[in-house]
């Protein structure tokens, strides 16, 4: 019998681990907010109000789907608790080249397990054929209409036949109302001519609003450029890139 109280009392406590208590009119409750696969978020926004005999939950953090959830109170009971899940918002993940070609054969896995509550993890799954230059500098995230590159790391291992590239990137991206997340991998030594004046009218705009993200894509991207565009020619932060490029490489070639 002691066994079963204990085995409770530690179920008991792993529940309300991460549970934060709020007090609505003459009640107390414990809400504990957690993600899909039961990990804390303890940054979640927890809103608390009586309506008659029932207590109003709502809860809500960065990137999940927020939830309501109703406790209905009973006589002679004060304290309350609840456990609420969130899931994660969904978005179109795709992937392609720096020539802006879909990788068809590359598939993404969804699996957040194992990362703090506040990132979110894009895991592609890249056919090793299909990369001859596996490198956390040849992979960029962007969310149309966010910003240039948003992820925070870039993690390579190897799985059968296929590069898993696992990149984090802020939760709160998700909240974007751009409904798509854009993966670009360099899998090529040098990008065509279209896709290189492509890339310097997003260099150009971006550079107005961001020149560090500016220069850190450029510096991706300058020794991919076509040997026949001159740096002088080109918006100065890449311009800056491509020359150091070209000096670095003449230089190795010495």
């Amino acid at each position: 019998m002691f066994g079963v109280i204990q085995l409770a009392f530690l179920f008991s406590s792993a529940f309300l681990a991460g549970a934060a208590e709020y007090k609505v009119g003459q009640y107390l409750v414990d809400v504990d907010v957690r993600t899909s696969l039961m990990q804390v978020i303890p940054h979640a926004y927890v809103k608390c109000r009586l309506a008659g005999k029932t207590i109003k939950i709502s809860a809500s953090a960065p990137g999940y789907v927020a939830k309501n959830h109703e406790l209905t109170v009973r006589p002679g009971v004060n304290s309350y608790a609840a456990l609420i899940r969130l899931s994660d918002r969904e978005k179109r993940l795709d992937v392609m080249t720096f020539d802006y070609k879909p990788i068809v054969s590359a598939y993404f896995d969804r699996y957040q397990g194992g990362i703090p509550s506040h990132l979110y993890a894009i895991n592609l799954l890249l056919p090793i054929k299909s990369w001859p230059r596996p490198s956390p500098d040849n992979v960029i995230v962007n969310q149309p209409g966010y910003g240039w590159p948003i992820q925070n790391s870039c993690d390579i291992s190897v799985m059968e036949d296929f590069y898993k590239v696992r990149m984090l990137i802020d939760r709160a991206v998700l909240d974007d109302p751009n409904d798509e997340l854009l993966v670009y991998v360099n899998t090529a030594a040098a990008i065509s001519v279209a896709a290189a004046e492509k890339w310097l009218a997003v260099l150009t705009e971006l550079e107005t609003r961001d020149e560090l993200r500016a220069a850190q894509i450029a510096a991706v991207l300058a020794p991919l450029f076509p040997a026949h565009i001159e740096a002088g020619y080109l918006p100065g932060v890449i311009a800056r890139s491509v020359a150091l490029k070209r000096l670095f490489h003449s230089l190795h070639k010495e």
